[in-house]
């Protein structure tokens, strides 16, 4: 059983590596470094190549938190410890963030969060986030705002984790407890991956 454990963490880790917007960029001759904040994701794909290249890797991206998650998860006759779920789909959401083949420095790793947590709580997690993220746009336009920032993507992120926080809380009162290792390893990551955004909002409230 030791070694299904082991396998799906290594498994999941190197399935989330693999840097499907690199490589798309790298065939259409594209410098990801080069494009809005320089990170290599699914979203400065779409940017610079277009929705069609943009949609692939972003589905791309979302899958490999997926797989090879779900196959090991939903085997009822593995019998794997959902804690030991949970630490495989930080590995896979860890694997792009940090991915070994972009010297460890991937992307924000969203679309992948949004595979993890389809996994785990039968895309009710991602249905919270796709919520929150989809009213924080409406929000935005509401206020006239002439397309976003990396900052307010920032923003828009944090503010679909708190959602997510009190949706994991809920589950984890509810037979899920494992879902909090899963959210705080998760919340780490990204607030990681976006610690530019974070110091240039808190630089922004500090002057206002």
């Amino acid at each position: 059983m030791t070694f299904y454990w082991f396998a799906l963490i290594v498994l999941q880790f190197i399935s989330g590596s693999i840097m499907y917007s690199h490589i798309f960029a790298k065939i259409l001759g594209i410098d990801l470094r080069k494009v809005r904040d320089g990170n290599p994701g699914s979203t400065n794909l779409w940017r610079a190549a277009g929705w069609k290249w943009g949609f692939l890797a972003l589905a791309l991206d979302y899958f490999k938190g997926v797989l090879p998650l779900a196959i090991f998860a939903w085997n009822t006759e593995l019998k794997i410890s959902p804690y030991i779920v949970s630490l495989a789909a930080l590995a896979g959401i860890a694997g792009h963030a940090f991915s070994p083949l972009l010297r460890f420095n991937g992307g924000k790793a969203i679309a992948t969060t949004f595979g993890a947590w389809s996994v785990l709580t039968r895309w009710e997690g991602p249905t919270v986030l796709g919520i929150t993220f989809t009213l924080f746009s409406i929000a935005n336009k509401l206020m006239k705002r002439k397309g976003t920032t990396p900052e307010t993507d920032a923003l828009r992120v944090f503010v679909g984790f708190f959602f997510l926080l009190l949706y994991t809380l809920w589950k984890s009162l509810n037979g899920s407890p494992e879902l909090i290792l899963l959210y705080v390893g998760n919340l780490l990551i990204i607030a990681y991956k976006h610690r530019r955004e974070i110091t240039k909002l808190v630089k922004g409230r500090c002057k206002a």
